[in-house]
């Protein structure tokens, strides 16, 4: 059988179509894992659910540490640089 150039772009074209269907997949997954993540964080944070003891916990240590002046903020970009 005799393929041109048009033929070989069809055949990539189908392919990228599949695989672009793939990603819309997976894009939308983890789209609902962040919502699901997002209302949780605001669960906690209006307070419709009390707080873990280790999260009373963890906050106490921040405010003690902030106090004594132990707290180092750290620009986002400068975390990965540290891992």
């Amino acid at each position: 059988m005799f393929f041109n150039e048009f033929d070989s772009y069809m055949c990539v074209g189908s392919m990228s179509r599949g695989v672009l269907k793939e990603v819309l997949k997976e894009v939308r997954l983890v789209r609902e894992k962040v919502e699901r993540l997002e209302e949780l964080v605001e669960e906690r944070l209006v307070g419709l659910e009390e707080p873990l003891e280790d999260e009373v916990e963890a906050v106490k240590g921040y405010m003690k540490a902030k106090k004594k002046g132990n707290v180092k903020l750290i620009p986002i970009e400068d975390v990965k640089k540290e891992t």
